[in-house]
């Protein structure tokens, strides 16, 4: 049975998109995992999915979702130790600039659809 639920609630939405050459797939990969893991440990954060882009390899984009408002998310996230690692290594293999974007959310606009009927099944 899947079910829709409300998404937890965010103060706003970051949207990234970075691009590489599609050989440094794995260097990407490699140094994006362990500062991924982090970030969605972070009590903070909502939600973050990420993406390849289907007709262009080599450009990712991703979305997080953070309880804490930007101003927050500038002062206090980005500076976490972890970030250091992935952006030394992937930086410099960039092939166009990072594109980050904020938005806020839409009131009554942010949903989940779970299948509960495998909850508790492992």
């Amino acid at each position: 049975m899947t079910t829709l639920i409300p998404a937890p609630k965010v103060a706003f939405i970051l949207q990234v998109k970075v691009t590489f050459d599609p050989k440094d797939r794995d260097t990407f990969i490699k140094y994006f995992k362990p500062c991924y893991d982090a970030v969605v440990a972070e009590p903070e954060c909502a939600y973050f999915l990420i993406g390849e882009d289907l007709q262009q390899p080599g450009v990712y984009r991703w979305t997080e979702g953070w309880t804490k408002d930007a101003a927050w998310f500038m002062t206090e996230q980005i500076k976490k130790p972890y970030y250091e690692p992935y952006l030394k290594a992937t930086e410099p293999l960039f092939t166009s600039e990072r594109v980050a974007e904020a938005y806020a959310p839409l009131a009554g606009m942010g949903h989940i659809k779970i299948n509960i009927s495998n909850v508790g099944k492992d």
